[in-house]
């Protein structure tokens, strides 16, 4: 009885209570929860009344409430609060959760009943009845309710190993970056580093204990390192000890469990009827097809990839004409001598406008875009628990005073904390049966940089991409309004779930935007007018070398998921083999991305990395309401927040996406806005 997760929240706004709760809790609160759910099972599938769409279907819909609200938890502590401890726990526990919902979708009396209604649906269901029929019978289709007895005993243990491999994948990740450190003591060594960045070494080697200066493989301390060192021997250290994770042959190496991982996947596609993984995942996704993946990816590439061969040529001559003809730009040379043009040719690098960019302006100025489109506002709630000191909880209001969400920001890398930024939904949003708007709790995570003793938190312009970024899936999922929680907002399919978060980026260079928070932290002083410019100018600097190289990641997740046979190569090889038709850098053989690709590996991206850039094109378009308008309209915006945010998986994303463009989306304004000139064919 003193497990919190076994009653009610009684705190404000049902928060989760995080000071009551203990790892001790979480097993025993799973058991529970599966108990509690496999009687609302039963409940179900005891029913003598025929099928319908309330005695089954929203039955099932309201199911597992328990399991909701720690499986919230466990996912927030693991992302977030890891420890040695957490990992033997979550591993027993997705043991227990992935056999639990095998026993649901294998179910054969509840599919039964659920078929039931499929194939004979009652007249009158709203249409947001309807997708959730639909939505539920495809998802135990798709989970295996349709296979042999014998398939399905199949079924369980492959899910079983993959669940496994996919936690051992991401805890080596996380362990491997976290126990890297290139410790400094000698400030020659600091030579041409901002002075943001060696303050905040400082901080982390007083934080190890030691003197001198400590930088990490998070991306606060790695990228500002590769940007502005002068050392190339420690760039070239920092780089190989980056790009080499998950593959140096120690007990942190992922490569066998990646083949493992692949394998085991493209097993499951074969039970379920399916040539490959990548035709699994995308049959259910806006997508559909690998070829309309490829399709996108092959115009991409046809696009840009003539630009970014001159924007890295360019590059390369810079270096030489600084360093002499003989020299070979090596990848850890990139960022350095890139840093460098954009300076010649634009006058203006991230260092200069961090002055402006504290934290807090920052994020004040994301909270005012956000009240000046849809008239929302935030108050800070310092009473309410949270996970971590770090973490600032923040009350969400509509324009007419409604409470509308929870927002938990937590902002700074530390210990335990995976590297990346993200966005969760640790409460969905639903309405009961009374007609009661039960409302949505969201995280907002970064790996910003740190403040120091002697500064706040300054960011670049790249980490308020990201801040922007994360905030348009939090905005996703506070807007969201609908009935039924499994057709909540961020809960819709995966190839749509980035458009609200990447409209957000294009305010990110926008001189309207920045001139409403970007202030000097010392002098107050407002982004001078010609640096605004200067920014503005520069919004498309690399623009060809980022797409090919986001298109690059996009078909080494389909390589790894297209397989029809099982692997038995080298990890790295076939890596290296999947982009080497267009690589634009020295390829160094024991370096890759895959062995620590958490997002394809472990972070449910799997076969489906192609949403960014399916994504990007969809926001360019969308987009292009609000130039055509002003990128303030509050008239489109309501339109986004009524027919995109609110909606959630209402209805299919295409009709969604219709009901605000008024067409299909058009690759065409993503092109324009790179200043990509020429545009492919259609493939």
């Amino acid at each position: 009885m003193n497990n919190p997760f076994l009653t009610p929240y009684t705190t404000p706004f049902e928060a989760i209570p995080f000071d009551r709760i203990e790892l001790q809790h979480i097993l025993p609160a799973i058991n529970e929860g599966i108990k509690a759910e496999n009687s609302e099972i039963e409940a179900i599938t005891a029913n003598s009344e025929a099928p319908d769409f309330e005695n089954t279907i929203h039955a099932l819909d309201k199911c597992g409430s328990i399991l909701s609200r720690v499986t919230s938890v466990l996912g927030t502590y693991m992302n977030s609060c890891h420890s040695a401890e957490l990992q033997n726990i979550s591993e027993e526990a997705y043991t227990l959760l992935t056999e639990h919902n095998n026993n649901i979708y294998l179910n054969e009396q509840l599919f039964a009943r659920i078929k039931q209604v499929y194939d004979s649906p009652e007249e009158g269901l709203t249409g947001e009845q309807q997708r959730l029929l639909e939505t539920t019978y495809r998802s135990f289709e798709r989970a295996g309710a349709n296979l042999t007895p014998e398939q399905k005993e199949k079924y369980r243990e492959l899910t079983q190993s993959l669940n496994k491999l996919e936690l051992k994948f991401q805890e080596n990740s996380l362990n491997e970056t976290d126990a890297y450190t290139l410790h400094i003591s000698d400030a020659t060594q600091l030579a041409g580093l901002p002075e943001g960045a060696i303050e905040t070494a400082a901080e982390t080697a007083k934080e190890h204990g030691k003197e001198g200066w400590i930088f990490t493989l998070h991306r606060p301390s790695y990228i500002p390192f590769l940007t502005f060192s002068t050392n190339r021997e420690l760039r070239k250290e920092l780089y190989l000890a980056y790009s080499s994770l998950g593959a140096k042959g120690d007990k942190y190496d992922n490569r066998a469990i990646v083949v493992q991982i692949v394998n085991t996947r493209l097993e499951l596609a074969n039970l379920l009827g399916y040539s490959t993984y990548s035709e699994y995942i995308t049959s259910g996704r806006m997508a559909q097809t690998p070829d309309a993946v490829f399709s996108l990816l092959g115009r991409l590439t046809w696009s840009y990839l003539p630009t970014a061969r001159r924007e890295v040529d360019e590059i390369r001559a810079l270096a030489r004409e600084i360093e002499g003809e003989e020299f070979e730009m090596m990848p850890w040379d990139f960022l350095y001598y890139s840093e460098k043009l954009k300076q010649k040719k634009h006058d203006i690098n991230d260092e200069i406008l961090r002055p402006y960019l504290s934290l807090d302006n920052v994020f004040n100025g994301i909270t005012g875009l956000a009240t000046r489109l849809y008239g929302i506002t935030f108050r800070k709630n310092d009473e309410l628990p949270v996970y971590h000191p770090d973490v600032k909880v923040y009350e969400v209001y509509d324009y007419d005073g409604r409470y509308l969400a929870l927002l938990y920001c937590d902002f700074f890398p530390r210990k335990g904390k995976r590297s990346g930024a993200w966005m969760d939904s640790i409460k969905g949003q639903y309405k009961d049966n009374n007609g009661v708007d039960h409302r949505p709790h969201v995280t907002l995570t970064t790996n910003a940089t740190k403040p120091t003793a002697d500064k706040p938190a300054l960011l670049t312009i790249d980490e308020v991409n990201t801040l922007l970024h994360e905030f348009g899936h939090c905005l996703h999922g506070i807007f969201s309004d609908v009935t039924y929680h499994s057709l909540c907002s961020p809960e819709v399919l995966w190839d749509f779930v980035e458009l609200p978060s990447q409209i957000m980026e294009n305010f990110t260079t926008r001189k309207e935007f920045l001139n409403t928070f970007a202030f000097h932290y010392k002098s107050g002083e407002t982004i001078p007018e010609e640096l605004l410019k200067k920014t503005d100018e520069a919004r498309n600097f690399k623009a060809g070398y980022n797409c090919i190289r986001q298109v690059g990641l996009g078909l080494i997740d389909q390589a790894w998921h297209n397989i029809s046979a099982p692997f038995d190569g080298e990890v790295l090889s076939y890596e290296h083999l999947a982009t080497d038709s267009f690589k634009l850098l020295p390829q160094i053989a024991t370096t890759g991305i895959t062995p620590q690709f958490s997002h394809i590996m472990s972070g449910g991206y799997s076969a489906g990395y192609y949403s960014y850039k399916w994504a990007e094109m969809l926001d360019a378009d969308a987009f292009s309401l609000f130039l055509e308008d002003g990128i303030f309209s509050t008239k489109v915006a309501q339109s986004f927040r009524d027919n995109i945010l609110a909606r959630g998986n209402s209805e299919h994303p295409m009709t969604l996406y219709k009901k605000f463009r008024g067409s299909a989306p058009k690759l065409d304004a993503m092109l324009r806005r790179d200043g990509i000139e020429t545009i492919c064919p259609h493939l």
